[in-house]
């Protein structure tokens, strides 16, 4: 068999091209961020893991979050290694491409096989869900490191990069749209009131747009490489280099923070609503996490672009402030909002959060690529790989963590499955500690990260400085090809 390899020589780009990504590569790019969203979240314990292996399969909420923690405490391992991987392949199609076909077209034949655990002792749904998550998140894996680098290489503009990174989560947050209605819409009376068959069609459907949406970035997505061919660098070697990273170690600590104090915190607000704003209805609890999960959604489409306007106005570092701060104020506001009296009330709190959370996401995103820039400038090496694989390690380290932290937090609140099952009902001190627990929980640790980012170095000057350097780096790399080639 041919061997396939890339070229030596890098791929050829104007300044322009450089620093103006195209539309059709924003967009087909982008469109991978709802396979990213709907493989991750699928997992996620509050989407439909939680009301199907608890509410309706019986499955205790720590054996759950046990069952949980295991993959991506094994998937965040492997992260590391994918980055590597990416980083060091050679084929004709690139770097990334294949890997991100792979894991997109893995990941969506796996997904309905959530929801048909052929027994329902306890154990075999709990070695079950194990499994299947398991391979679940390592295809995860195989597709999002690679499609995260890619995105990181589009474009060396400070600036820039935060606006194209943001088409990863305009798309992707369709997705943050329908999945909170998936318990809802797996009660459907089409159904025939079988939440755990509804499960599976709707993960079928998922399952068909996670093969388009993923595929589309290998399609469209430019793998331009600005430095000199570089030659491979060993793995753990390029771990320690990333920890050294000052700008880097104060960002993963703060987004290890951020997303291990939302995801643990993320199941109350459904337990919330079904047991002390609804009293017991399922299907009213159910409505109202559609909605806060629309809202919070639908809110994130005005967080973008306000922190995208925020960030070129200032800075990066202040607009990852506000968005932790205006996060926390919502996080706190809900003690007062979340109330029988008035359901609806919540909402208010929730679009608070949203306009301040999701912004941060893209932060993290678009200061990773910053980060990327300096290792050139120090190292002359780009590794997107293995800084990217990082922050996946980083996200789904804390995932896993969250999710014993979520099943700890809900037995900690004192909720007893069997006797909830049983009567509807939970005391009234249950739901109080519930309260309590997702405002603790959820709004101190984005206060934390706030205080953190004062620490970052990388501003907007600083970054603009390196992007000056490495220009005059590539002009000169780019003359002396010239001169050795006799040009």
């Amino acid at each position: 068999m041919q061997e396939l390899e890339i070229p030596e020589k890098p791929i050829e780009a104007t300044e322009d091209d450089v620093r103006k990504v195209p539309w059709k590569t924003r967009l087909g790019w982008g469109a991978g961020g709802l396979a990213d969203n709907y493989i991750m979240n699928s997992i996620t314990p509050h989407i439909l893991i939680n009301p199907i292996y608890n509410l309706v399969f019986g499955l205790n909420p720590v054996l759950i979050g046990i069952a949980l923690s295991i993959p991506r405490f094994l998937d965040a391992l492997t992260d590391p290694l994918m980055g590597h991987f990416s980083d060091n392949t050679r084929t004709r199609w690139g770097r990334r491409r294949p890997y991100i076909v792979i894991g997109a077209v893995i990941s969506a034949v796996l997904l309905p096989f959530l929801w048909m655990p052929p027994v329902q002792t306890e154990r075999f749904m709990f070695i079950y869900l194990t499994v299947i998550a398991t391979l679940l998140s390592l295809a995860y894996t195989v597709y999002v490191v690679p499609y995260t680098a890619m995105g990181f290489e589009l474009t060396p503009d400070y600036d820039e990069k935060t606006r194209v990174l943001a088409w990863r989560m305009y798309i992707g947050l369709t997705g943050s749209l329908t999945l909170p209605w998936a318990y809802r819409a797996a009660q459907s009376d089409i159904f025939g009131g079988d939440a755990a068959r509804g499960a599976v069609y709707i993960s079928i459907v998922a399952a068909i747009l996670i093969i388009i949406t993923g595929v589309l970035p290998a399609v469209t997505g430019k793998e331009k490489v600005f430095a000199k061919s570089q030659s491979k660098i060993g793995f753990f070697k390029a771990i320690y280099e990333s920890f050294t990273n000052r700008s880097f170690t104060i960002l993963v600590i703060a987004y290890l923070v951020i997303i291990g104090g939302v995801f643990s915190s993320s199941n109350l607000p459904l337990y919330i609503n079904i047991y002390y704003v609804y009293d017991g209805n399922r299907v009213a609890g159910a409505a109202m996490a559609g909605m806060i999960g629309s809202i919070l959604a639908l809110t994130s489409y005005i967080s973008l672009p306000l922190i995208t306007w925020v960030s070129v106005k200032t800075s990066k570092r202040i607009a990852m402030i506000l968005g932790l701060g205006l996060g926390a104020v919502g996080t706190f506001s809900t003690w007062f909002t979340i109330t029988p009296q008035w359901p609806y009330l919540q909402l208010v709190s929730m679009f608070i959060i949203g306009l301040g959370l999701q912004g941060c996401w893209l932060m993290v995103s678009t200061m990773t690529a910053d980060v990327c820039d300096e290792e050139e400038l120090k190292t002359g090496l780009r590794r997107e790989g293995a800084y990217g694989s990082v922050i996946s390690f980083t996200l789904k380290a804390a995932m896993a963590a969250s999710a014993i932290m979520a099943g700890a937090i809900l037995t900690l609140s004192g909720y007893d499955t069997e006797l909830a099952n049983i009567t509807g009902q939970v005391d009234a001190s249950v739901e109080l500690r519930m309260r309590m627990l997702f405002v603790v929980f959820q709004g101190i640790p984005m206060l934390a990260a706030a205080i953190m980012f004062l620490f970052y170095p990388i501003t907007r000057e600083r970054a603009e400085e390196t992007q000056r350097k490495l220009r005059e780096r590539h002009k000169s790399d780019k003359k002396q090809e010239n001169d050795s080639n006799g040009g």
